[in-house]
């Protein structure tokens, strides 16, 4: 598991770009605000030669990722670069919560004159932080990963 919520790889298949699109089509919904149930697998849009889209799920989690796809032709078929990435809003508070934390930690050290426990707050709001991100997210990523490996290879 990779700490920062980043992935990228590229899945290979002897399949048409055209019949990639339409498979990742056929198992995606548009977006909607609410939803209580979906019979697609993911919800977001294909269009072009890519599509933006993220797991439907009945439970909520801000670290779920977006998953950008870009469907190129290849000499044996086609080329899917695939980017797995968290939500930019949720990327940004995260970034302006860990750097607010970080100033906390580092003003901990600097003024360190003997053993307190509530000197280890900071530090473990930021050990929680990265454990929330990153299995939010990794938890998510891997079961993603599979099913487009799976609905592209076929």
């Amino acid at each position: 598991m990779k700490l920062i919520p980043h992935d990228k790889f590229i899945i290979e298949t002897f399949s048409a770009p055209e019949d990639v699109l339409q498979r990742i089509n056929e198992n995606t919904e548009p977006k909607k605000l609410f939803s209580l149930s979906s019979s697609k697998y993911f919800n977001g849009s294909v269009s072009g030669s890519g599509f933006e889209v993220s797991k439907n799920i009945s439970y909520r989690n801000s670290f779920l990722p977006v998953v950008e796809g870009n469907v190129e032709t290849s000499a044996k078929g086609s080329n899917v670069k695939i980017t797995m990435r968290l939500n930019s809003f949720v990327f940004f508070f995260m970034c302006i919560w860990f750097f607010f934390v970080g100033i906390g930690c580092v003003a901990v050290v600097s003024n360190l004159d003997g053993f307190s426990m509530h000197a280890l707050i900071p530090f473990g709001m930021l050990v929680f932080g990265i454990a929330l991100v990153s299995g939010g997210f990794w938890f998510e990523a891997s079961k993603q990963k599979v099913k487009l490996i799976e609905l592209i290879k076929n």
